[in-house]
């Protein structure tokens, strides 16, 4: 989803789950910039920026078409890419394996940390039958694992559980479900990430380190 300003209810700027998981290393996106500049100088460095670009688009029309499927709506699409068939495969692997779609699209937000985020999906999962745990569900049009990936998911879910009192709605676990562009038959991976409690320390740490890059105090 694209980035939106948040205030909150103190009238200050609260980072997102996106803005604070930028701050983590990520080499892989810099070493891709390198190597592009390297061989192809300053076009070489447009075209990474083209493909990220394109890569966005791809991923915003991929999440709407999921969020359509769910709630059986039209969604529409540029036309420019391949986003149904994207869209198509992630949707299949993953629906079998949810009994319910507890809650699309939901802005969360932490009163105690003042961060917020919008999760793809708070959803019921179940890979065996007459068993199942609430999990926070994202989706990703990328073939890669990142380090920011449960960051991510841990964002939500502590966003959620402040929210939602109640062993029965809590949740301590995250799913990534990821397709691969560029593969001919859209393999379809799912991560799962357990006891995402742990990373807590690590949101905590990077609200810090965030709110020093502003200059300003709490």
């Amino acid at each position: 989803m694209p980035h939106v300003e948040f205030r909150g209810s103190d009238g200050k700027i609260w980072p997102s789950a996106t803005t604070l998981t930028s701050l983590l290393p990520q080499e892989w996106v810099w070493a891709w910039y390198r190597q592009a500049v390297f061989k192809h100088g300053k076009r070489g460095w447009q075209r990474c920026l083209a493909q990220t670009k394109r890569g966005g688009l791809i991923g915003t029309e991929v999440h709407g078409l999921i969020e359509g499927f769910i709630k059986k709506e039209a969604y529409p699409i540029s036309g420019k890419y391949e986003s149904e068939r994207f869209a198509d495969a992630l949707f299949d692997k993953v629906n079998p394996l949810v009994t319910e779609w507890v809650a699309l699209e939901p802005h969360l937000k932490s009163e105690v940390l003042k961060i917020h985020g919008t999760a793809d999906a708070i959803v019921k999962w179940s890979p065996q039958p007459e068993l199942w745990e609430n999990v926070v569900l994202d989706w990703k049009t990328s073939a890669a694992k990142s380090e920011t990936h449960p960051i991510q998911l841990a964002i939500y879910a502590y966003c959620w559980n402040e929210s939602k009192k109640g062993i029965e709605n809590h949740v301590s676990k995250g799913i990534i479900a990821r397709v691969d562009k560029k593969s001919k038959r859209l393999g379809v991976k799912i991560d799962e990430y357990a006891n995402l409690e742990q990373y807590y320390p690590v949101i905590e740490a990077l609200r810090t380190i965030w709110q020093y890059s502003q200059g300003t105090e709490e």
